[in-house]
């Protein structure tokens, strides 16, 4: 469990503008770990876990991930984590560079699939644009034929 201060659901959903089910949900789906109890039984969670929440919201709202790639996203991020320990701690210079060939290549994944969202994102942006173009035109010809009122 990482940094001392303990919240409480109500008091973490509060926070981050969320409901207390969001952060079971999340829990009961592995995109944060279990959290502490206290000895009745309720969640409390450090300010890791509700870092984590509040990328996990951040990727869902800014860039529109399912659960299921913000999932991918995060175990991606979780190995990245593992090797850069695995490495500051002295590995070996072959596994070492092993292990960053490897972060290479996830990361390249996580940019891909941004790139990707961003490009089909890109494409309806531009179907949305020419369709206002199309009703604005419509809208000054219908404009300019209407009678003048006096």
């Amino acid at each position: 469990m990482g940094r001392e201060k303990q919240w409480s659901i109500e008091a973490v959903a509060e926070r981050l503008g969320i409901t207390p089910r969001t952060l079971h949900y999340y829990e009961e789906m592995g995109l944060i770990p279990e959290v502490a109890r206290t000895p009745g039984g309720h969640r409390v969670y450090d300010e890791d876990v509700i870092e984590r929440v509040e990328h996990i919201l951040r990727l869902k709202d800014a860039l529109g991930y399912s659960l299921q790639e913000i999932r991918a996203i995060l175990e991606v991020e979780d190995q990245l984590r593992a090797y850069r320990e695995r490495i500051t701690s002295g590995e070996s210079p072959a596994l070492n560079a092993r292990m960053l060939a490897e972060s290479a290549r996830l990361l390249e994944g996580v940019v891909n699939q941004i790139d990707e969202k961003m490009a089909r994102l890109a494409a309806m942006r531009e179907r949305y644009v020419e369709r206002l173009t199309r009703i604005r035109a419509r809208l000054e010809l219908e404009s300019s034929q209407d009678p003048p009122t006096d």
